[in-house]
């Protein structure tokens, strides 16, 4: 079982109400390459499909009407947390995704009246090719924690600054 945590300083705790609204209407993933679909505010038993877009971070390509992205897998919200002080969710991935485990996104402010975000996973590789690059696995889920926390950064920055 592989666990991943990443955490990161996100600014003033007045950008809590702008981290919670991205965290709660997928755009904390939209901001890092990946699509929920379909597009809804996150509520506990929704199902959602996840894919990557490879052309991130431009918007994905269409054929058709249809986006050009890669099958991630399916999760189910599991929990979601919306206080005073913390907002985020945790998903399960369902069977057939790429890996399998929850995964949980959290903005709190701390008691040093700064934001942060965590994105921690209890996970392991669910595809049979995967298994074989265990390694790999864990540094992409590492890179995509990542990548996660710094575009809600600069989207956080970016909705401040307009």
């Amino acid at each position: 079982m592989n666990r991943i945590e990443h955490t990161l300083d996100l600014g003033a705790a007045e950008l809590f109400p702008l981290a919670r609204e991205a965290i709660l209407s997928w755009e904390l993933h939209e901001s890092a390459g990946v699509l929920a679909r379909p597009l809804r505010r996150i509520e506990v038993g929704h199902l959602v499909d996840l894919r990557l877009n490879p052309m991130w971070p431009r918007p994905p390509r269409c054929l058709r009407g249809e986006e050009l992205t890669i099958p991630v897998g399916a999760c189910q919200i599991a929990e979601v947390v919306d206080d005073e002080d913390r907002a985020g969710f945790t998903y399960r991935t369902q069977p057939g995704h790429l890996v399998s485990g929850d995964e949980t996104f959290l903005v709190s402010v701390g008691a040093d009246g700064r934001l942060g975000v965590t994105i921690s996973s209890t996970s392991m590789p669910g595809h049979p090719l995967l298994r074989a690059v265990a390694p790999l696995s864990v540094a992409g889920q590492t890179l995509m924690a990542r990548r996660y926390a710094h575009g809600l950064r600069q989207a956080l920055k970016g909705a401040s600054a307009g």
